[in-house]
């Protein structure tokens, strides 16, 4: 078990980074929730108990009726979040710092892959690899790594909604919940498990596109951390073609298409205010298809990758 860590220490170090971020963002909402607390220990201390009358908050309970009031329905032993799962859910993926990742996971994709597949380009051991197994062979093998970093994102967002279960006591009762918060959406809300489901499968196939990038860098340099930059640098080169050229200019301005920012916003492809995702499932799946073809064609040929990495060591 330790030596599989050992083997994938970059990918294990991915996921415990993503986890890192999941319980930072639980526990900074739950502390902005629970902010009250030490002010609710000062009025109970000061007003309720008597220690100090003059304290200045105590003149917000004019009444012993209102301060008991106040005691007895903000103790902190007591009182619990009354969100459902489904709003905690989507509070901690839109309103923490969770959502640092519609920039950080391409980032995050490029550690876990190209950390534990650069090493055999930058030494040289895919040659031994490749004396001993058909080409093609190795790279199916090779690619698995980078269908197992993809998962990462779709799993963190389960894990969120299972977190989100347990921390809410499994509330799924909708019938008290604030229409006015930022989250709310009815088209959402009334269908939740389709509309996660969709999220999921959208990150999975963004996350292939941001993988396929990673191994397209690979080969690029023979520095780890260098290629690992790079694949970012061309994520964002993808990213602000996708916006700006394909939709500013030739969909909305050419072909006359509005409305349509937040489906050539990759970025953003981790929540929608509308019901209508599809369009975003559909654009992803074509990213990561055609990124797909070009990463094949890059790495069709044997001999111009192995030519290509004895360039870079000579």
């Amino acid at each position: 078990m330790i030596k599989k860590i050992k083997q994938n220490k970059f990918f294990t170090l991915a996921i415990i980074l993503m986890l890192i971020l999941i319980g930072f963002s639980f526990y900074s909402h739950y502390s902005e929730y629970y902010s009250y607390v030490p002010e609710y220990y000062k009025i109970k201390k000061n007003c309720y108990e008597g220690k100090n009358k003059d304290y200045e908050n105590c003149k917000f309970f004019p009444t012993t009726e209102k301060l008991e009031k106040y005691i007895e329905n903000n103790d902190p032993k007591k009182v619990q979040i009354k969100e459902d799962a489904i709003t905690l859910t989507c509070t901690i993926v839109e309103n923490t710092m969770f959502n640092c990742l519609q920039y950080l996971s391409p980032l995050l994709l490029a550690i876990a892959v190209l950390g534990n597949i650069h090493s055999e380009f930058n030494s040289g051991m895919f040659e031994n690899y490749m004396l001993r197994m058909d080409y093609k062979k190795y790279l199916r093998k090779t690619y698995k790594i980078a269908l197992m970093g993809a998962l990462i994102t779709p799993v963190s967002l389960i894990l969120i909604f299972v977190l989100s279960s347990i921390f809410s006591g499994f509330n799924f009762d909708l019938s008290q919940v604030d229409t006015n918060l930022s989250v709310y959406r009815e088209a959402k809300y009334s269908n939740f498990f389709l509309y996660g489901s969709i999220i999921c499968l959208i990150q999975f196939f963004i996350s292939l596109l941001y993988a396929n990038i990673s191994l397209y860098c690979c080969k690029k340099h023979k520095n780890t951390l260098v290629a690992i930059i790079m694949s970012y640098i061309v994520f964002l080169a993808v990213d602000i073609f996708i916006y700006i050229i394909l939709y500013i200019f030739i969909i909305n301005k050419l072909m006359g298409f509005k409305n349509l920012t937040d489906y050539f916003t990759i970025t953003g492809f981790w929540y929608f205010n509308d019901s209508n995702c599809i369009i975003a499932l559909i654009i992803a799946f074509i990213l990561q298809l055609i990124s797909f073809f070009i990463l094949y064609y890059s790495y069709s040929k044997k001999d111009k990758v192995i030519e290509l990495y004895e360039k870079q060591v000579s």
